[in-house]
């Protein structure tokens, strides 16, 4: 059987229509995926904290060595 992709709304009583034309029969297993149409608010709060990780932390590794240990307050506090 060839992967079929096609959208669905969930029936009332919680179900999901299958496609026409599927060559499934009662009883018969298949693998399913399942995932919202649009972006929810917990994909809209994780591009949020990436953008603000890689905004204000990507830099933390810059600079090695003595001259870091000199300008420790400065990096740290902007003194």
């Amino acid at each position: 059987m060839a992967p079929i992709h096609y959208k669905a709304k969930i029936l009332p009583d919680g179900h999901l229509p299958v496609p026409e034309g599927l060559q499934a029969r009662a009883g018969d297993e298949v693998e399913v995926t399942i995932h919202p149409s649009v972006p929810t608010d917990g994909e809209a709060a994780a591009r949020q904290r990436a953008e603000y990780l890689l905004r204000k932390w990507a830099g933390i590794g810059r600079g090695s060595g003595s001259g870091v240990a000199e300008r420790h307050d400065d990096i740290l506090y902007g003194r």
